[in-house]
């Protein structure tokens, strides 16, 4: 597979092809990163803002990187590309209501409120190119958030966990819901499943006997025979 890394004004800047060892991992509430592993015959040095489109997403490089020369003709370049959700730590939120600019406030809203000023600051921070938007939000109550110098990644993981669920995003969509989409797999052997590893309980206490304690409470022994219910 060919992929070209690009400068960040849109002008190709290498044709690669990623050995094995190369991944793209992607995680809820966690960093979407594509590592590549390649050989070039030239010595290229990439820059921030470079970036490769996979799979119908883009990722960035975050550094300027400098590749390992292996001899006089090849140089090896292990990188770290991120994705658009991974750019999220670097966008603080900022209370822009009437042009205020605070970075140290208080919000009581439903979550969706928090969620669509998050929203807000990173198209703010990122630029409108981005066009963040608001998917779907679990959660009607009130919930409150302290608002002080928190980035965008740390603030929707809090107001995902104050609504009770988890926050991810589909493209650039969020959404604080429980993360299910695309079809359903179901596994077994011969569907994907190669193993079953039993576990083991160690340092698990066992026991072949209980005792049930209630309240002594209001509990007459001389008339029950026992000090407890």
């Amino acid at each position: 597979m060919a992929l070209t890394i690009y400068c960040k004004d849109g002008s190709p800047r290498a044709e690669l092809s990623p050995d094995d060892s190369s991944t793209q991992v992607k995680e809820i509430q966690g960093d979407n990163v594509l590592t590549l592993s390649f050989t070039l015959y030239e010595h290229i040095v990439l820059d921030v803002d470079d970036y490769a489109d996979f799979e119908g997403e883009r990722y960035w490089l975050a550094g300027q990187y400098r590749p390992r020369q292996k001899n006089a003709g090849e140089w090896a370049y292990d990188l770290k590309l991120y994705g658009i959700e991974s750019l999220m730590r670097n966008i603080l939120v900022v209370k822009m209501t009437d042009n205020e600019d605070e970075p140290v406030f208080t919000l009581t809203a439903p979550p969706r409120e928090h969620v669509a000023m998050i929203v807000g600051c990173l198209n703010e921070g990122m630029g409108q190119a981005a066009a963040w938007k608001v998917g779907r939000v679990d959660g009607v109550e009130n919930i409150v958030v302290d608002y002080y110098g928190k980035y965008c990644d740390e603030a929707l993981r809090e107001v995902a966990e104050k609504a009770g669920a988890e926050y991810w995003t589909d493209g650039s969509t969020v959404n604080v819901c429980r993360c299910e989409h695309g079809e359903p797999v179901t596994l077994g052997y011969g569907r994907g499943l190669q193993s079953v590893d039993p576990g083991r309980a160690d340092n698990v206490k066992f026991y072949t006997r209980l005792w049930p304690v209630g309240s002594s409470r209001n509990i007459d022994p001389e008339k029950y025979g026992y000090s407890r219910l």
